[in-house]
């Protein structure tokens, strides 16, 4: 697939520091500049951090060291302090008037389109086509700047819903709070695509000040100034290929500084997800939690309490399957945010210190997940709550027998657990399971043979996974558990999120396949079979026109029961 070749020059005036250009300016080099080369080298973290510790509280257990995956600077243990001023005012990220954008040039930054999923360019090209702007925004570009890759790529437009609805045949419209379209690819694929909004004038909070509706759509500027942290509010042009930055995010990045784009203590009591974030953002990078912001966490720690139980369920997955567990956990007891999630598990973090087998597992998942392992949702929660649902150290180990009424024992210690983590009921019958059946495993591995009481369990697979995450150092462990998966029921195919990619095509002819590419040339995006719909559309409308009593469907009323 083909793409416009690149546009000339930004016709747009520049400032930012002492870099102050036009569009007849050349581009001026950083050597010419106060500012460093984009994303080289970090300040100090002397420069970047306060250190700080509240009194009397023991917040890193001794004797832990954890660094982030693939990153040179390890995530610093430094412990948190809440003083009663700072001698250095925190940097207003909310500007009082207009402010003039940070625009790197394509020379300026290191974004390629080759790096860009095909996908999200086809979404891109296809706004610009139509007159609307068309950014890459969010987690995309903040790592496209730090030369990984993107996990997904979400797209910032001033289309409204509606009319992405038109523009895209292929998308679904979704959400509550705020309305954003979801583009479908046959591949699986899902390219987010959202308005451009603002704050609302009519927003409706808690008395804490929670946000529960605000819907109010905006330009760019204002997108970008009501995102969570500054890494997070940068755009990518398709149009100019340049980078946008209305919040200084491209300063944060070449700094190594999380920071929020607003006030910190504003920002988390008006989300209080977004500390999470913050610290996720931080152990995966490796860079400095900002002073003020680091701050603002522990202060507004209880905050999290009032959040919704099933994002920070959602949140918690995230972190687990990112690669980078093991310095998110550390950092959330630094900041004493796990004692308002898992008490309980916090408490036995403080109490083992570094021997608890939670920071081993932790950095095992990682370790996995790098070389491209996943994972179901219930062996990821069933190990970082094994402790917690089996309190006696000798069932973290498989030592001891599980209790005679086991499933009695595992919901008593489940209750806490649901406070915070909302988790469905299938995923919780199948943590029991993986839970009770890991004594099993460890017999059967004492045993070198598998015992007859799992063969053929539909579980077997995820407590095979559970197994190798928590002995993952042991070779001979892992070659056994390769041998066991033979005995497993394999997995259930995941559903088709989009099930017309999956219907159509099957026995078409030439002249339909020629007009199935047609329309997806023409819509840049790809489409359903047109013969199928029109057939699907055809058998819907004759039996709409059939009579009421003739139609197929939910049988109304009662049947009645055959005599005799």
């Amino acid at each position: 697939m083909s793409f416009p070749v690149e546009y000339g020059n930004i016709d747009a005036k520049r400032t930012y520091g002492n870099l102050k250009t036009t569009q007849n300016d050349p581009s001026p080099t950083f050597a010419q500049s106060n500012l460093s080369p984009p994303f080289a080298s970090a300040p100090s973290a002397q420069q970047a951090v306060m250190s700080i510790q509240p009194p009397g509280i023991s917040i890193q257990p001794p004797g832990i060291s954890i660094q982030p995956p693939g990153i040179s600077t390890e995530l610093p243990g430094m412990p948190i302090q809440a003083p009663e001023s700072s001698t250095q005012p925190p940097r207003m990220s909310t500007p009082q008037g207009p402010r003039e954008p940070l625009i790197l040039s394509r020379a300026e930054h290191s974004i390629s389109r080759k790096d860009i999923d095909e996908n999200a360019l086809r979404v891109l090209y296809r706004l610009s086509s139509f007159g609307y702007l068309a950014y890459l925004v969010g987690g995309g570009v903040r790592d496209l700047l730090l030369q990984k890759k993107p996990k997904d790529f979400d797209v910032g437009t001033d289309a409204r819903p509606s009319r992405l609805k038109k523009i895209f045949r292929n998308s679904r419209i979704i959400g509550r709070r705020f309305r954003i379209g979801h583009v479908y690819f046959p591949d699986g694929n899902i390219i987010e695509v959202s308005t451009f909004r603002r704050g609302s004038q009519t927003t409706v909070k808690t008395e804490r000040g929670t946000i529960l509706s605000d819907n109010e759509y905006g330009t760019p500027q204002e997108d970008a100034l009501r995102r969570d942290i500054t890494i997070n509010g940068l755009f990518y042009d398709i149009e100019s290929f340049s980078v946008i930055d209305y919040v200084g995010g491209v300063e944060d990045l070449r700094a190594r500084i999380i920071r929020t784009i607003a006030d910190p203590d504003f920002s988390f009591r008006e989300d209080p997800v977004r500390m999470i974030r913050v610290q996720r953002h931080a152990a995966r990078t490796g860079f400095e939690i900002e002073a003020n912001t680091l701050r603002a966490i522990y202060h507004n720690r209880q905050e999290i309490r009032s959040s919704n139980p099933a994002r920070l369920l959602e949140e918690t997955l995230k972190d687990l399957r990112g690669g980078a567990s093991a310095p998110f956990f550390q950092g959330m007891m630094e900041t004493h945010l796990l004692d308002c999630l898992l008490p309980s598990l916090t408490g036995q973090l403080r109490a083992s210190g570094p021997d608890h087998p939670f920071w081993k597992r932790m950095r095992a998942l990682d370790r996995l997940v790098q070389e491209g392992r996943s994972f179901s949702t219930p062996v990821l929660l069933s190990l970082i709550l094994q402790t917690v649902l089996f309190e006696d150290p000798k069932f973290w180990s498989g030592e001891r027998n599980n209790p005679p009424d086991v499933w009695r024992y595992i919901s008593s210690s489940w209750r806490e657990v649901s406070k915070t983590l909302r988790v469905s009921r299938r995923d919780t019958e199948r943590i029991a399971q993986i839970l009770i059946s890991y004594r099993k495993l460890i017999q059967s591995f004492e045993h070198r043979r598998l015992l007859p009481a799992l063969l053929r369990k539909p579980y077997l697979s995820e407590a095979l996974d559970f197994l190798e995450v928590d002995l993952e150092h042991d070779e001979n462990l892992r070659a056994a558990v390769r041998d066991w998966r033979k005995f497993a029921p394999a997995p259930s195919p995941p559903e088709p999120r989009y099930r017309v990619f999956h219907d159509g095509r099957r026995g078409a002819g030439e002249e339909e396949e020629a007009e199935f590419e047609r329309l997806a040339m023409e819509v840049e995006v790809p489409a359903p079979d047109t013969p199928a719909l029109a057939e699907l559309s055809a058998s819907h409308g004759e039996r709409r026109n059939l009579p009421e009593k003739h139609r197929p469907g939910r049988q109304r009323g009662r049947r009645r029961k055959k005599r005799g």
